[in-house]
């Protein structure tokens, strides 16, 4: 869950083009530059900045971002955009990041106040195939809080000039980085200055009733190690599911992890849709905002502080799945009024078990109080097209049985996969992760209409992998021998296995009998035996009698 009450920030996408853009049905928006938000996508956006060894591929989405042929590194700069007054600012993008590649985005502002630009500040290297970290910096002016830039002072200090930069990088010339989009939304929470919210449907019909058909998962009931810190990753998982895209929440959250601030960076985890090819952004917006994107057939995920009784430490939330939390995300998939009062439908990860997850139904006014980063997790219905080449991968692999019984080694393509270190590292290095097997005719729990079943609603036994042998401890052996099923290992460097296993029937330790063991004789009572350490005390002690002697006749 994410731990900051507020958070904003900074890396902007330079949207270059000055007319507001307009969400086509199942595409990103176009290029925009209007009240909150910011926005570059198209092809003609990207050449209106900078550009230094890279080239526009017009046939990527709207037109995206690629290293030059031949090069390894490139970088991108927008021109300087005038903006509303700001104190925070979130930026947020999509890319295509293969094995060795990765996108960096900065930003610098100019603070009005002090009349001086900012330093540029970095939200760090962003990618599916390495070690993602977030970096925390300030130079007076400006600071950057993990995914939020923020201007620094204590009397009023704001910005209203931004500049951002994309830097580009591959290990190899062949496989380049593609940044298909960048956006930033801005936040004002001084007296008197805020700013309108960017509406990109204002004045559209709403339909009196949405109900999207997006799958609920607990995030409780997940792997145990990670499973109270994941409420970001499974509002993206049920995002992606109504789209059409089944993952296990553990998936998305060890693959969009950060691993110098953990789960919950904002850009980071919607930058994880951006690698399956769809477009997707943070923005700071409201209640008509989420409408319009739920009328639109896209749920959405809300950044939210809340308690579930009247007199808790947070805004009062009614029927909220967790007594208490003072940051969390949730999935919105739905609106309607009843009896006068309107009411949001989230698949809200925090309850103890996924039927309890589904279709919590919070009203408007408390979820609006509730909503305190004002963040929102914005998708696009359907991949853009040529994107998503470098999406996290699903290999078939097997399982041969090791010396131990209730052990397995991993293969792939015949070859040994390594798994060392691999359970207890997965938030700490690279290509570590969780396991767990799933039951091929496992009982799906009944869901409410129109809440999806998917394989991650399946019960599940979570395993153990250790010395690089995924491992089924006594009591799992006993009670899965057998059966058939899928054991699921995912990794936190984009690659999940897949591998059928039936398990062997369990057959308990033998008891050993010493008396019977010529290997581990033993001394029966009443037995003279000169104990080995008197051997050592007199060997020792005679060692001692010679060197002695020795030095006497010297």
């Amino acid at each position: 869950m994410k731990h900051r009450l507020l958070s904003a920030l900074l890396c902007a996408g330079l949207l270059v083009a000055l007319a507001p853009g307009v969400f086509a049905e199942n595409g990103p928006p176009g290029d925009v530059l209007q009240d909150n938000f910011f926005r570059v996508t198209s092809a003609e956006g990207w050449r209106q900045g900078e550009l230094d060894r890279l080239i526009v591929l017009d046939e990527v989405g709207d037109g995206a971002l690629c290293l030059a042929p031949g090069e390894t590194d490139g970088a991108y700069r927008s021109p300087e955009m005038t903006v509303p007054a700001f104190e925070y600012l979130v930026a947020s993008w999509s890319a295509d990041t293969p094995e060795g590649s990765w996108v960096e985005i900065r930003a610098r502002a100019y603070v009005d106040q002090k009349e001086q630009w900012s330093d540029w500040l970095s939200w760090g290297k962003s990618g599916i195939r390495l070690a993602r970290g977030s970096l925390d910096r300030s130079d007076g002016l400006a600071k950057m809080d993990t995914d939020t830039f923020i201007v620094l002072g204590s009397s009023g200090e704001t910005a209203s000039r931004v500049q951002v930069e994309a830097v580009l990088h591959s290990d190899a010339p062949d496989a380049s980085p593609c940044l298909r989009s960048l956006s930033g939304t801005m936040k004002n929470t001084l007296a008197g200055q805020d700013i309108p919210v960017y509406q990109p449907h204002a004045g559209e019909p709403l339909p009196e009733k949405v109900l999207l058909a997006a799958p609920a998962y607990s995030q409780i009931t997940r792997d145990p190690a990670i499973g109270n810190s994941i409420c970001s990753p499974t509002s993206l998982c049920v995002m992606l599911g109504q789209r059409g895209l089944e993952l296990f929440p553990e998936e998305v959250a060890l693959q969009e992890y950060d691993f110098s601030y953990g789960f919950g960076n904002w850009p980071f985890t919607v930058a994880y849709a951006g690698a399956f090819g769809f477009d997707g952004y943070c923005h700071y917006a409201d209640l008509d905002f989420v409408r319009q994107e739920l009328a639109h057939g896209r749920s959405v995920a809300l950044s939210v502080r809340y308690s579930s009784t009247p007199n808790g430490a947070n805004p009062y939330l009614e029927n909220g799945a967790i007594s208490n939390t003072s940051g969390h995300l949730i999935a919105i998939v739905g609106y309607e009024t009843i009896d006068g009062v309107e009411y949001f439908y989230s698949n809200d990860s925090a309850a103890g078990d996924d039927v309890s997850c589904a279709l919590r139904r919070y009203r408007a006014d408390q979820l609006d109080a509730a909503w305190s980063g004002r963040i929102v997790y914005v998708v696009s219905a359907s991949p853009e097209q040529g994107a998503g080449l470098a999406a996290p991968q699903r290999i078939e692999a097997a399982l041969e049985p090791a010396d131990a019984a209730g052990t397995y080694r991993l293969t792939a393509g015949g070859a040994p996969v390594e798994l060392s270190r691999f359970f207890s590292m997965k938030t700490e290095s690279l290509g570590a992760g969780t396991a767990f097997w799933i039951e091929d005719s496992a009982s799906a729990p009944a869901m409410p209409d129109p809440v999806p079943v998917t394989a991650a609603n399946l019960p599940r036994e979570y395993l153990s992998v250790s010395a690089g042998l995924v491992s089924l401890t006594g009591a799992q052996q006993q009670a899965l021998a057998e059966k058939s099923g899928t054991v699921w290992i995912i990794q936190n460097d984009g690659v999940t296995y897949a591998a059928t296993l039936t398990v062997e029937p369990y057959t308990p330790p033998a008891e050993t009998d010493p008396a019977a063991d010529p290997a581990s004789p033993t001394t029966q009572p009443g037995t003279d035996t000169f104990p080995t350490v008197y051997v050592v005390i007199a060997g020792a002690a005679l060692l001692l009698a010679i060197i002695l002697l020795l030095k006497k006749k010297r």
